[in-house]
């Protein structure tokens, strides 16, 4: 216990923990705590033409980022699209309807605002009180100018024009592709983070399963490949049906859903195997903070991402193709530029795999046969014994056997102990009679 408070092995403790507190701050907690809504893309139908949308939309707020948007089919484009977060609509004669506003009764004027919670939930729910209350302020300031005026005229406002006057524009918001509950909602982000926690199992297990005294580098290939496979037919089938039958979702499973989950199966063995066959376990950490980053990321709006987050890691994360991809099949009927993050998903796929077939001649030099659990753990030992799996291929346990050789006596042997007759015995020689 001294040798070891006395040796280095102390302070790499306490800097694995500073290390470990430092990696989950900034790839667990960092991407929420630093989130800051900011320049979400909300457009703008002004059918009026006559100063109100400007009056709307004049005000700066740095969490919207203004666009126009030309017609109705254009701004539904837009939407399904996931180009802009909200739509609001200006209705054409409203400036002309709160010019009129007196003291006989009217109707309020009423901006329709398409709030696109497929999109994600969260931020559509911040856009659309900020738009409402830059519609409250403006209704504000046009009812208290209004009321000023009549007051110095000496008019006498009738009482159904009185709830005209204290708010004379109105928000009616409209929800687009909007999910059916709170559990649909987090339907793509379950389903990606399964997908890649399976792959990641599946992957290590057939990984160390191949290293056996009889695997050969395209042997091994081969073997992958025959697995993502398969695993691609079956992870689709298990995550939907725990995520119905387990977690309580309202998954319906298409054939367009199918194959994009059946595509971010292949693409999350293929890399994570393409890692491990070219860096070993020291890939593993790779693996991890792809894992720690991706869903911490995924989580939050794309636009409340600290600057360094969102254009440093998310902008390339592989995850989160597949993520909008599958969130533009459940959310948005297949919309949603689902196409395209599937392509991109696909490109990425491909890629892994050109990978991993290349990890070839890393494999070809490198000893199959050495179980590479129990070399790292000789390796932590400081023992410089050969660790090779010499065990016939139908047995899962396998042998491990030293390179020692077999008349080489064993250190750790107890010595055996024989009594002093038997001794004396075993030192007469007995020379054969002629």
């Amino acid at each position: 216990m001294q040798g070891f408070l006395r040796s280095r092995k102390v302070v790499g403790v306490f800097i694995a923990v500073i290390a470990v507190h430092i990696l989950l701050g900034v790839a667990t907690f960092g991407p929420s705590t630093s989130a800051d809504l900011s320049d979400v893309p909300v457009a703008v139908l002004d059918l009026d033409g006559g100063g109100l949308a400007d009056e709307v939309t004049g005000a700066d707020v740095a969490v919207i980022d203004w666009v126009r948007s030309t017609d109705h089919d254009a701004l539904q484009q837009q939407l399904d699209d996931k180009e802009v977060a909200a739509g609001l609509v200006i209705p054409a004669g409203a400036s002309d309807t709160l010019a009129a506003l007196g003291p006989e009764a009217t109707d309020p004027v009423v901006l329709e605002l398409y709030v696109n919670h497929g999109r994600n939930p969260e931020a559509a729910r911040n856009i659309q009180s900020v738009i409402e209350g830059l519609a409250e302020g403006a209704a504000a300031e046009l009812s208290a100018g209004t009321l000023e005026a009549l007051g110095q005229a000496g008019a006498t406002v009738a009482p159904d024009a009185v709830a005209t006057l204290a708010q004379p524009i109105r928000v009616e918001a409209v929800p687009v592709n909007a999910p059916a509950s709170a559990a649909d909602a987090q339907t793509p982000l379950v389903l990606v983070a399964m997908l890649w926690i399976g792959s990641l199992i599946a992957t290590l297990v057939s990984w160390l399963g191949l290293h056996r005294k009889d695997t050969t580098p395209t042997g091994f290939l081969g073997a992958q490949l025959i697995v993502v496979a398969a695993l691609a037919v079956v992870q689709p089938l298990s995550i939907v049906a725990v995520g119905n039958w387990v977690l309580g979702m309202d998954i319906a499973l298409t054939a367009s859903l199918f194959g994009a989950l059946a595509l971010t199966t292949a693409l999350f063995f293929l890399l994570q195997s393409a890692v491990l066959n070219w860096l070993g376990f020291g890939g593993w950490p790779i693996l991890v903070l792809l894992w720690l980053f991706s869903f911490t990321l995924l989580s939050v709006p794309a636009e409340a991402l600290a600057t360094g987050y969102r254009v440093l890691i998310h902008s390339w994360l592989p995850s989160r193709f597949p993520y909008e991809a599958i969130q533009g099949i459940v959310h948005f009927d297949g919309a949603g530029q689902a196409g395209t993050m599937l392509a991109i998903s696909a490109a990425i796929a491909l890629g892994a795999l050109a990978l991993l077939l290349a990890s070839y001649y890393r494999l070809r030099g490198r000893d199959l046969s050495v179980n590479p659990i129990a070399e790292r753990v000789a390796r932590a030992g400081g023992s410089d014994t050969e660790v090779s799996d010499t065990s016939d291929p139908s047995d899962p346990g396998g042998t491990v056997t030293t390179g020692r050789g077999s008349d080489e006596p064993d250190p750790l042997a107890t010595p055996a102990v024989t009594e002093p007759g038997e001794q004396a015995r075993a030192g007469d020689h007995h020379p054969a009679r002629s």
